[in-house]
């Protein structure tokens, strides 16, 4: 018992973690850059809830989701106050400010915080043409180049193998760090965690 205590005591001193470590400390890999966004909006919504359009009381139709993450450097170092951008199809795959969904914010944005943090409330895009259920992201920080990528969902698998830009980095082993893994908030919500690593390093970052 004595031993056991000792050691617990040790571990708060120096910080030694004794549970599951968190596996984006662990594993820090450039994620994969997309540039075809060509749907890109001239203006972002600057609210991280694209259910509901700002000033507005009605909600987009589509099932609710979050999506959340965190922004780190190669070091795995947080990335304090970079500008995540999203912007995605409304549930029935169109994209933008829909008429088919007059309610749909279409694009939003968060600032990180000081652990590198982000998130959404938003619905679940609908599949657009030959394309699988994606959102697209634009990452802007003046430490780093301006940064573009899509997230895909591990739960629309089926439509992520057929997927025409996906599927190029099927062959290279990479489409993994691009398919957001799902869990379930408290609320029951369907959430997704996508965790975006910037090529290069922040200030406080020991180049390697």
């Amino acid at each position: 018992m004595k031993n056991t205590l000792l050691v617990l005591l040790i571990s708060m001193i120096y910080n030694l973690p004794l549970l599951a470590a968190d596996p984006i400390l662990l594993n820090c890999i450039e994620t994969p850059e997309i540039y075809n966004l060509n749907t890109r909006p001239k203006n972002f919504n600057y609210s991280n809830n694209l259910r509901r359009k700002p000033g507005s009381p009605s909600a987009a139709f589509g099932e609710i989701i979050h999506i959340v993450g965190r922004v780190t450097d190669i070091n795995c170092l947080p990335i304090q106050n970079a500008a995540v951008s999203i912007w995605h199809a409304n549930a029935c795959g169109n994209d933008g400010n829909s008429q088919s969904d007059p309610h749909f914010a279409g694009s939003g944005r968060f600032i990180t915080n000081n652990l590198g943090y982000y998130s959404f409330i938003t619905v679940m895009p609908g599949k657009s043409g030959n394309r699988a259920p994606h959102v697209k992201f634009l990452v802007q920080h003046p430490g780093f180049t301006e940064f573009t990528t899509q997230m895909f969902f591990t739960d629309h698998n089926y439509s992520n193998c057929s997927d025409p830009i996906l599927k190029d980095f099927l062959d290279n082993g990479l489409a993994s760090l691009l398919i957001a893994p799902l869990s379930y908030n408290d609320q029951g919500i369907k959430t997704y965690t996508f965790n975006i690593t910037l090529s290069g390093y922040s200030k406080f970052s020991e180049k390697k």
